[in-house]
């Protein structure tokens, strides 16, 4: 069968291209597409702007916590997760134009002399394979608990990360196929701060930042960018942690203010007015790959949408969702931050930047089903890998404490419980059903319910 459960709602339907005067989006509109979910508490508080490259429009919405009545504003800093990644592969497309680098250096050159990868797979792995998710390095390192996401990464540093790549084992040979990983971003922008001689955060604002004038942006923060970093927020309101990153910073380290993404939105929108106008369309650049991690194709750092025109990311850490959508074809651009971990983020800024382009709204599947809450130990009978077929896996774990799931070559989708056995995407009509055994423990199967047809999924 197809399974299509993963495919975010920007990449399963395109941003067919318009005239560029085919709308005109106002504030009121913004408003009112932000409106509903600030009343179903699927955000707490949160800065959006639909970015042309001559004009703007921005607001914030929300507070910053139920308990305090304080608004967010240009000052407020975000994370903005795996939208990192983007950046990190701006980093890569700089480097090659500098001439440091080519897409295809091996990452076995730029490590340290002391660290080789098993079986000679560090001779087979490419720059630009960590950048497009083909490397075929796991998601995480295994070293790293798959149940803890309090501050994951923070004492994950370049002694880790290389005891990591000793004895890692790849999910598949390199270039073969297309799995979302972390750990090959993280290395990336790793890799090129060794071989630049600095920090990963001092060549970031030396090569990005500080030529786009990102002022705000950064990814240690001092003491007075701390008291402005918003309060972060789990998907169901409570209280979280920000997240630290060491050695894996490039695949989501980087906070930011509305400002200065705004900023980076307009240099995406007319690279040629800005100082890295080749490093920018080299990124933009599709990538002819053997298998890409979504349908519309992949970009160095950026997912390609179904019209295989419009890129995009997001990027989702313990209390923070951040978005933005980029389609030249319409000059336009949207950039949400929030500060709950909330999927409907990207669902929205998606929606927003559709209707500022002139398209109609797609409708959300599952949109008023109710979700029951679970404890922890409900969900975690229903973690493990199920198997479908001898090609695809779906990988089912508790982040905080919501279950995702990621099917082979998907990114990862946060689901709703219907029941303590069964789940539901708002992303596509699909639902999981467990198989609990009634004396309790783990389930040993779950079925895959999609377009009137169910498959069996059994734990491996």
């Amino acid at each position: 069968m197809t399974f299509r459960l993963l495919r975010l709602a920007a990449l399963s339907l395109p941003l067919f291209p318009v005239s560029l005067h085919a709308t005109a989006f106002s504030r009121a509109d913004l408003e009112r597409e932000v409106a509903p979910l600030l009343e179903q508490k699927s955000i707490q508080a949160a800065s959006i702007a639909v970015v042309r490259p001559d004009e703007t429009i921005a607001a914030h919405f929300g507070q910053l916590s139920p308990d305090a009545a304080a608004a967010p504003d240009d000052e407020t800093i975000y994370e903005i997760g795996s939208i990192s990644k983007v950046f990190t592969s701006l980093l890569l497309a700089d480097a090659v134009v500098r001439g440091e680098v080519t897409l295809d250096t091996l990452i076995a050159k730029l490590l340290p002399p002391d660290v080789a990868l098993p079986d000679g797979t560090g001779e087979r792995i490419t720059l630009r394979m960590l950048a497009t998710h083909t490397s075929g390095l796991p998601r995480i390192p295994a070293e790293l608990p798959t149940d803890e996401y309090t501050n994951p990464y923070a004492r994950y540093g370049e002694a880790e990360l290389w005891a990591t790549l000793r004895r890692v084992r790849l999910d598949f040979e390199p270039g073969a196929k297309a799995v979302y990983s972390n750990l090959a971003a993280g290395l990336l922008g790793t890799l090129l701060a060794r071989h630049a001689g600095v920090s990963y955060e001092q060549l970031l604002r030396e090569r990005v930042l500080a030529p786009l004038g990102m002022t705000r942006t950064a990814v240690d923060l001092d003491a007075e960018q701390r008291r402005r970093l918003a309060p972060p927020f789990t998907a169901d309101g409570r209280p979280w942690s920000a997240w630290d990153f060491q050695a894996l910073a490039g695949a989501g380290g980087i906070r930011s203010t509305l400002p200065d993404m705004i900023r980076f939105a307009r240099a995406l929108l007319k690279p040629e007015e800005t100082p890295l106008r080749d490093a920018i369309e080299l990124a933009w650049a599709p990538q002819k790959l053997t298998a890409t991690v979504s349908p519309g194709g992949q970009a160095l750092g950026w997912m390609i949408a179904g019209d295989r025109e419009t890129r995009w990311h997001n990027g989702m850490t313990g209390g923070f969702h951040a978005a933005i959508f980029v389609s030249r074809a319409n000059a336009i651009a949207t950039v949400l931050l929030s500060n709950r971990s909330h999927p409907s983020g990207t669902q929205l800024a998606e929606k927003i930047c559709r209707a500022a382009c002139g398209r109609p709204a797609r409708p959300t599947p599952n949109a008023t089903r109710p979700e029951v809450a679970l404890t922890p130990e409900q969900i975690d009978r229903c973690v493990g890998t199920f198997r479908l077929n001898a090609k695809m896996t779906l990988v089912c774990e508790r982040r905080n404490n919501a279950l995702f799931v990621t099917p082979t070559g998907q990114p990862a989708d946060r689901l709703f419980a219907a029941a303590s056995d069964t789940f539901f995407s708002r992303r596509a009509p699909v639902e999981l059903k467990f198989e609990l055994p009634a004396s309790g423990g783990a389930a040993p199967a779950v079925l895959l319910i999609q377009g009137g047809r169910q498959t069996r999924a059994v734990r491996e």
